[in-house]
């Protein structure tokens, strides 16, 4: 008898070790090995007490993972980014000529990354140097999400979201790419940092201004968060301080304004670019928005109406006078495209038919990607789950915080995006937003993982 309870443990045993065998291999082949090992190192970091200096230790950590980005690829400026980079070169030298290229008179608030880069360039003589500044940008804005998630949640809860934000491959991989994303949204949630403190003074909204504008003469997103400021304004709106609210709103949208338009003239006035920082085509963003065949992306096709105004203003009316199902099924995709993935494969040559030798192994470069893509995928869609249930289960909290204002600025975001032309880079901006409210969400797990890890201390001690 005693034999056969041994037999039948063994087997059991045995059935258990064949099941985690099974598992891992499932694991192993769908890529999810990684992403579970991620967030068990970042669960611990985030429960372990006492990490002193912790924001520094974020940073430099940050830093150091994307300069090492910057260092490993090398990736070579293609589309839009080669005309920047190319202007920003002839505009180091004292070449003025973007003043007669289409692009620029056409979008010239193009124009203000381009003088921005210019300088760097004058004085540094090397990309490479954009790049690091781009990288300490970047840096910067892990911090951030570990600031406001602290302040809006809990230590821990920020420690998880700033962490995982730090090593999500997508804003990695933008950290490669020589984009206007990475300072306008630096310039941006800084300028935010300043709206949202506590007991906010004159000078907070005169700074957030200031910054938000800059930010907006990098990359024209500062339309998002002017209406998400209006908003929530509007929502916090309370009798004993109209007043106050519309002075404070007066000063902020004043000096906002004051800066686009005076920085356009400057630039106008000292010959570098005619058109100014001026949009002189903003209907071809609708054009490519309302795209049913090409899911709101940029389409070549469409470039046939570009520049004949009334014939864009046709197509758009044209693409929105559709029936409603079609119409739906174009958001559904829109949303889907722009909200749920994140294009990073690096659709280049040069790395795609690389391979590296580990331990004697042979390791593509293709291979490896997939492994980060599935990785990106999974973060990304679980942080945006976290995000969607800590709004829900702390909305009445959410309402009278100042969070509230990220939640108003996704949802601006996501009506801005319904209509206009979509690009998985253009949700950069939002991204930290979106890991910030996360931390709501970790928070719920966190606890949950807290609880039972007091409870088996505690039936260790009883035992």
């Amino acid at each position: 008898m005693k034999n056969k309870n041994i037999l039948s443990n063994l087997f059991m045993y045995f059935t258990i070790i064949v099941f985690s065998i099974i598992t891992l291999i499932f694991l192993m082949q769908n890529n999810i090995i990684i992403s579970i090992l991620a967030y068990l190192v970042v669960i611990f970091v985030s429960l372990k007490n006492n990490i002193k200096k912790f924001p520094i230790i974020l940073f430099v950590t940050s830093l150091v993972i994307r300069l090492a980005m910057i260092f490993i690829f090398n990736f070579a400026p293609v589309s839009d980014f080669e005309t920047l980079l190319n202007a920003s070169k002839d505009f180091a030298n004292g070449d003025f000529s973007i003043q007669n290229e289409p692009y620029f008179t056409t979008w010239g608030y193009q124009t203000g990354f381009v003088i921005y880069q210019g300088i760097i360039l004058k004085i540094f003589n090397s990309v490479f140097v954009l790049k690091v500044l781009n990288a300490i940008f970047s840096s910067v804005l892990c911090l951030l999400v570990y600031l406001f998630g602290k302040k809006i949640c809990s230590e821990k809860s920020a420690r998880m979201a700033s962490l995982l934000y730090m090593i999500f491959p997508f804003s990695l991989y933008m950290n490669t790419i020589l984009a206007n994303h990475h300072i306008a949204t630096f310039l941006t949630y800084i300028g935010i940092f300043f709206l949202l403190k506590d007991n906010k003074k004159i000078k907070d909204y005169v700074i957030a201004a200031v910054l938000i504008s800059f930010g907006n003469i990098m990359r024209p997103e500062g339309i998002i968060v002017l209406f998400s400021l209006l908003l929530f304004e509007i929502f916090r709106l309370k009798k004993d301080l109209i007043l106050k609210t519309i002075r404070n709103l007066l000063i902020f949208f004043v000096i906002y304004f004051a800066i686009g338009i005076a920085s356009s003239l400057i630039v106008q006035k000292t010959g570098i670019n005619d058109a100014g920082l001026s949009n002189n085509n903003p209907q071809w963003k609708f054009v490519l928005g309302f795209n049913h065949d090409s899911c709101g992306y940029y389409s070549a096709e469409d470039e046939k109406y570009l520049n004949d105004k009334e014939e864009e203003i046709e197509v758009i009316k044209e693409r929105i006078n559709v029936s409603p199902l079609k119409m739906a099924k174009l958001m559904t995709c829109k949303v889907n495209h722009f909200w749920l993935q994140s294009d990073i494969s690096s659709k280049n040559e040069m790395y795609s038919n690389k391979a590296y030798n580990v331990l004697g192994m042979q390791i593509k470069f293709t291979d490896v990607e997939k492994v980060v893509i599935s990785f990106n995928t999974i973060l990304y869609i679980i942080t945006f789950l976290m995000c969607i249930i800590g709004v829900i289960f702390n909305r009445k909290k959410i309402i009278k915080d100042n969070s509230f204002f990220f939640v108003i600025m996704i949802m601006v975001t996501f009506f801005v995006y319904l209509l206009i032309e979509i690009q998985p880079r253009y949700a950069y901006f939002i991204h930290v937003s979106i890991f910030i409210l996360s931390t709501y969400g970790y928070e719920i797990v966190l606890n949950k993982i807290k609880k039972l890890l007091n409870k088996k201390n505690k039936m260790k001690l009883r035992s």
